[in-house]
This record gives structure tokens, C-alpha cells and sequence, in this order.
């Protein structure tokens, strides 16, 4: 049976997983999103973005629910990186919500409920990368802990 430290490093291994496909079919390059190749059908669906990140944003609460029942059996060893995960759950959560939301921007764009304002558009954008930032950050420590 794998220990409590075993299964939380598989579980984030696929939340990061769903994390990083969301962000590549958002914003690495593709001849497919260029003009005018994507009037033809929309490269990104932006409305399963949207739904997954909520997904994320979900299992992160459940993770660190979890992990707060189960930590007290955990081996005193592994107890540093067990300490840390929270925080990257937290800042995981932080980086879906905004990647769920320049997905939601970009969708409501695409169906013109709203016109999409270039000024708005890198605000959110530097807040995600702001977020991503700061989960890399911890990720190292998280690493270290390891």
C-alpha cells in the first residue's frame, strides 16, 4: 500500500497534469489558432477550459482536505513535504481560477457578450502569471521537501 506521501506526489502529479494541457491548448503556438485558419472552427474550447479549471479548483479543496485528516498518520519523515503541500494546493487553486477566467474572458469575446479590451485582457493575464509564479516558487521549496 503506498504511504500517504506516495499518493498525494501521484495525485498533484495529475492535477498538474490537467493544469499544464489547459495551458498549452491556451497559449502555445499552433498555426491552427492563426487567421485565417481559425474563422474556420475555433482551435481552444474555451468553455472546457473553463469547466476543467473548476475541476481543478475542486479536487485542490479536496486534497487538502484530505491531507488534513490523514497527515496525523503520516511517518515523521515525511511530514515537511506534507506541511508545504497545502500552500501549493492553495496556490494551484489560485492559478485555476485564473486560467478558468481568461478562458471565460476569451469565450464571452468569442460569442460577443462582451468586447474584448486589450488592457483587461493582460491584467488578467499578468495576474495568472503572477499566480503561476508564485506556485513555481513553492514548487521548488515542495521539491526540496522531497
Amino acid at each position: 500500500m503506498p504511504s500517504l506521501k506516495e499518493t498525494m506526489l501521484a495525485n498533484l502529479r495529475e492535477m498538474l497534469g490537467l493544469q499544464r494541457a489547459a495551458h498549452d491548448s491556451m497559449f502555445k503556438f499552433s498555426i491552427k489558432k492563426m487567421w485565417p485558419i481559425n474563422l474556420i472552427a475555433p482551435q481552444v474550447d474555451w468553455i472546457r477550459i473553463t469547466r476543467m479549471m473548476a475541476h481543478l479548483q475542486e479536487k485542490c479543496r479536496e486534497q487538502k482536505e484530505f491531507l488534513a485528516k490523514e497527515r496525523a498518520n503520516a511517518p515523521e519523515a515525511d511530514l515537511p513535504f506534507l506541511n508545504i503541500l497545502p500552500e501549493y494546493f492553495d496556490s494551484l487553486d489560485k492559478v485555476a481560477e485564473l486560467l478558468g477566467r481568461a478562458a471565460s474572458y476569451r469565450q464571452d469575446a468569442l460569442e460577443k457578450k462582451i468586447k474584448m479590451s486589450i488592457g483587461e485582457w493582460n491584467s488578467i493575464l499578468k495576474l495568472y502569471n503572477e499566480a503561476s509564479d508564485t506556485m513555481a516558487t513553492i514548487g521548488i521549496i515542495l521539491h526540496k521537501a522531497y
